[in-house]
């Protein structure tokens, strides 16, 4: 069989100088521009009220804004929480004809403070019994690239927004960001990720890339007294992983000390390097055993100090 040379116009580079991953971000972001390439197009932001969540809402919108994404707000209510037979309580019941007043008289206060924001805003109403609001959610709004939801301190019902975040988290595949209405989302360009070998966190891995800024640094931290090796090596291939995508990382393997949880060390950690964002891979132990015994999932959402990504 005759060999034929490729003609110099075509000639094929030689092995070791093909650009490196960084130079291909580099040049993306030159001809495109970094906000024409983030993945993150479609916003869900979730709340209950149209007071708490004022904060909460300008920070939500405003990374919308950042990114030029579409945004969608849900506004939950939940219907009576007693039954009509029991009216002669009095304030136990509330007549269905005025939650639905009052439910869209929320939402006009809430349109009217998204006005001022130039990307789209979409806001609509979710009115069902506490029981299935949270699934009512789900299938209203199947597909978004990340849904949106505020801390406590924005909320109406507390107990609502912890079973809106477990229905969302675990049934839709969409990563979840929880905002704390005194934090904003800059550009993320250090990012603190809870590591242990799980297949939620290597979805949060993926979500974290394409969320990152180009060259940002992500710190890989594993929470162990002694990690075996066969879990640094695994974290060391992540390393690998997020190098090629032009990434800086760290790792960092801290003992569990005197924290009473992954999740306050985690925080900790991750407030003491000024990390713009937290991740972790939500749920990665059962549900039943999380709500049993607690676990860094139900830690992180029940009171948060700074933006933090969860993944399922």
């Amino acid at each position: 069989m005759r060999d034929f040379p490729y003609p110099a116009s075509v000639r094929r580079p030689r092995y070791g100088t093909f650009p490196s991953a960084k130079t291909c971000r580099l040049r993306l972001d030159q001809r495109f521009g970094r906000e024409e390439r983030i993945m993150i197009k479609d916003l869900l932001v979730v709340i209950d009220n149209s007071i708490n969540s004022d904060r909460f809402l300008q920070t939500a919108l405003s990374l919308a804004e950042r990114v030029g994404a579409h945004a969608e707000v849900a506004m939950l209510s939940p219907g009576p929480l007693a039954s009509a037979k029991l009216a002669p309580l009095g304030s136990l019941y509330v007549p269905e004809d005025v939650l639905v007043e009052e439910e869209r008289a929320r939402m006009a206060v809430v349109r009217g403070s998204t006005a001022e924001f130039t990307c789209p805003v979409e806001v609509y109403g979710l009115h069902d019994d506490v029981a299935w609001i949270a699934h009512d959610l789900r299938l209203a709004h199947p597909l978004a690239d990340l849904i949106v939801v505020g801390g406590p301190e924005s909320w109406e019902v507390p107990w609502l927004r912890q079973r809106v975040l477990e229905t969302l988290l675990l049934s839709t595949g969409t990563p979840l960001l929880v905002l704390p209405e005194e934090r904003r989302l800059d550009p993320v360009r250090h990012a603190v990720l809870g590591w242990k070998p799980s297949r939620e966190v290597n979805r949060a891995v993926h979500d974290l890339v394409s969320f990152a800024e180009p060259g940002a640094t992500i710190e890989l931290v594993i929470v162990d007294d002694d990690p075996e090796a066969a879990v640094r090596a695994h974290a060391a291939e992540v390393e690998r992983h997020l190098v090629r995508h032009g990434f800086k990382t760290l790792l960092h393997v801290s003992p569990t000390g005197d924290w009473s949880s992954t999740g306050e060390m985690l925080v900790h950690h991750a407030i003491k390097q000024n990390a713009d964002l937290l991740v972790i891979g939500g749920y990665a132990h059962s549900r039943v055993r999380e709500v049993l015994l607690g676990g860094v999932t139900r830690t992180l959402l029940g009171e948060v100090r700074l933006p933090v990504l969860l993944s399922h």
